[in-house]
């Protein structure tokens, strides 16, 4: 889980998400924090909930504000056998949210991506569930995956990470280089994580102009492929 203080509320999503952690009927697993924020709170939260869940506290000083650095820092600190990407204002669905992720992984699958359903920033009623699908229309911006909160991997040697470079679409890229490396992904069409709607997520933030740069340089980066 990449995490800063998210104008305020880094806490709050957080806490949220340690709840649905303490509940998992799946237990196996640690949470690893990468955390950008310029005080202490979250790291204090961590150190508040360390006797009921198994956290990784890393305070990240480099490049902050970059989604994509603070990812793959949590990625190349996590040590378990599949990795779960969760951003700080989702949250896991239900109690069996972790169960379903490690049973849908075989001996030859790589990755999965999962149903998410969706919820109004303090409201308690999800709706539109996305059923994900991989096709090459991502290579267009056409996202048919959508957040990467939905996605989980097999953690690998040399696993594949994110475009420290890009903003906008880089979860286009990123699922277009696990497809060259993993192939198609499997999906689980069972609800697996809500995502957040709420102003100040980071669709909401980035400017149009970098926007339509990046759609373009992932336009040509794939044009061949």
């Amino acid at each position: 889980m990449p995490t800063y203080e998210t104008f305020g509320r880094g806490c709050e999503f957080l806490e949220f998400q340690f709840e649905k952690f303490i509940n998992q009927t799946f237990k196996d697993f640690e949470v690893v924090i990468s955390d950008h924020s310029n005080n202490n709170d979250i790291k204090k939260l961590c150190e508040r909930y360390s006797d009921k869940l198994s956290i990784v506290y890393i305070h990240n000083p480099l490049q902050r504000g970059s989604l994509s650095h603070n990812t793959n820092n949590a990625i190349n600190n996590c040590k378990g056998k599949i990795i779960k990407i969760l951003f700080q204002d989702d949250f896991l669905f239900d109690e069996n949210s972790l169960q379903k992720i490690n049973d849908s992984f075989s001996i030859d699958t790589n990755w999965i991506v999962s149903s998410c359903e969706h919820v109004a920033d303090k409201g308690t009623e999800f709706y539109n569930k996305v059923i994900p699908r991989y096709s090459e229309e991502i290579t267009s911006g056409v996202n048919t995956i959508g957040n990467p909160s939905v996605v989980a991997f097999r953690n690998l040697e040399d696993n594949v990470l994110f475009d420290e470079k890009m903003t906008w679409t880089v979860d286009l890229d990123y699922y277009k280089r696990m497809h060259n490396r993993h192939g198609v992904p499997k999906v689980i069409e069972d609800t697996i994580v809500v995502i957040r709607i709420w102003d100040r997520q980071l669709t909401n933030l980035i400017p149009h102009e970098i926007k339509q740069k990046e759609e373009k340089i992932i336009r040509d980066r794939y044009a061949k492929t």
